[in-house]
Order: C-alpha cells, then sequence, then structure tokens
C-alpha cells in the first residue's frame, strides 16, 4: 500500500499541475500578507480561496479514484469538489476549534496563578480537545470520499457510509500514514510560501508529492475497508 502510494504521483503529469496549485495558494499568501488591512488584499485572497478549493477538490477526487495514475485535474469540478469538501471539514472541526478557542481564552483570563504552573483544569480540556480533534480529523477523509462519490453533502454525515470504514484495520492503518505523509508534506508547502526562488519551486514540487501520496494512502485503505467481503475489525 505505501509503496503504491509513493509511485503514484510519478505516473502522471498531473502532480505537476497540483505542484502549480500549491505555487498559486504560496503566492497568494504572500500578496494577501503583503497588502493587508488593504481592501486590495480581497483580491489576492479571493485567488488565494480559489485555489486552495481546487487542491482540496482534486485530493478528494483522488480519494475515491481506482486508476493506477492520477486523475486527470480539471479545474472546475474540482473547484466545486472542493468547496464541498470544505465545508464537510467545517462541520467536522468546528466542535474541535471551538472547543480549543475557548479552553485558550478561558488560560489567557485565569493565567498561570501567578506560580508559573499550568492549571490541571487546562491541561485536561486542552487533552480532551486534542483526542475529539484527532477524532474528527480521522473521520474526516471517509466523510468526504463518501460525499465525492455520491455528489452529495448529505452523505458525509450518513452513519451508514461512513461508520463502516472507520472500524476497519486497513483504513486505521491508512490514516495513520496519510496523516503523516501529509502531515510532512506541509513542511515544504510551507517553504514554498515564505520563499520566491526556485527553492519555493522545488519546495512545492516536493509537497504536491506527499500529499498526492499521503491522499492515495488513505483512498487505498478506505477502499479496502469499504469492499464487500472486507470483514476485518480492529480488535479481530
Amino acid at each position: 500500500m505505501l509503496a503504491d502510494a509513493l509511485e503514484y504521483p510519478s505516473r502522471g503529469a498531473p502532480t505537476v499541475g497540483v505542484a502549480g496549485i500549491v505555487v498559486a495558494i504560496a503566492v497568494g499568501c504572500r500578496y494577501v500578507v503583503e497588502f493587508v488591512p488593504s481592501i486590495v488584499a480581497v483580491l489576492p485572497g479571493a485567488a488565494t480561496a480559489l485555489a486552495l478549493a481546487v487542491l482540496v477538490g482534486y485530493l478528494s477526487r483522488v480519494l475515491v479514484d481506482e486508476g493506477r495514475a492520477p486523475p486527470r485535474l480539471e479545474v472546475g469540478p474540482s473547484a466545486l469538489s472542493g468547496i464541498r469538501s470544505l465545508g464537510i471539514a467545517a462541520v467536522f472541526l468546528a466542535g474541535p476549534v471551538a472547543l480549543l478557542l475557548a479552553t485558550a481564552s478561558s488560560f489567557a483570563e485565569a493565567g498561570a496563578g501567578g506560580s508559573g504552573e499550568i492549571p490541571a483544569a487546562f491541561l485536561v480540556s486542552s487533552t480532551a480537545t486534542l483526542f475529539l480533534f484527532l477524532a474528527c480529523a480521522y473521520a474526516l477523509p471517509a466523510a468526504a470520499a463518501a460525499a465525492t462519490k455520491t455528489g452529495s453533502v448529505r452523505a458525509a454525515f450518513d452513519r451508514e457510509r461512513v461508520a463502516p470504514a472507520l472500524g476497519r484495520l486497513p483504513y486505521v492503518t491508512a490514516w495513520t500514514t496519510g496523516f503523516a505523509l501529509l502531515g510532512i508534506g506541509l513542511v515544504p508547502i510551507s517553504i514554498a510560501i515564505r520563499s520566491g526562488d526556485i527553492a519555493g519551486l522545488l519546495a512545492a514540487l516536493f509537497g504536491a508529492y506527499l500529499v498526492l501520496a499521503g491522499s492515495r494512502v488513505v483512498a487505498t485503505g478506505y477502499r479496502r475497508a469499504t469492499t464487500a467481503g472486507n470483514t476485518t475489525p480492529i480488535d479481530a
């Protein structure tokens, strides 16, 4: 599964297109930072949001694609799929983010008691927030895949479509591996955002490679977990 995922980005030209989208996001972010708080920042901000939607939409398509090579990069369909997936992600992660903000706000107001020690209540609530975030992030790819496959946002919140994959070992393994690859991929992407020279372009290409590989791993695990006859639960 991992070997296939690492080879996957090299099997088609769309990887270069994904790198181009990463570069567009990087350039847009730099201009947004440069122009804020001017109203002019709206233009690069809108372009960056569109590029992000295209990237997320394309990765959502990878989650349900069964081809050996990456699917063709189509801006329009990818943008629509990305808007749908971003909306689903916003709903899934709204709870953890709200809890995190509330925890941080209460900690900032209370301070550390003047002793430099971290209150036990903050440790408990921050730990609970972390586990809630991981639980929501764990279910998110399966929900996005269900929505992309059916073309309906409602499918992302259909327990019968999403829940079966979550308890299967292939999905657990794939999510863990894919999450690691996507996390590593954010490093070169951040370099691309900060750098406008050749190093930034190479970083964007490497970041595109990693996010595609990570998405492919999750796609394979999701497909195996939802294939008829696959009844291997986590605790088997």
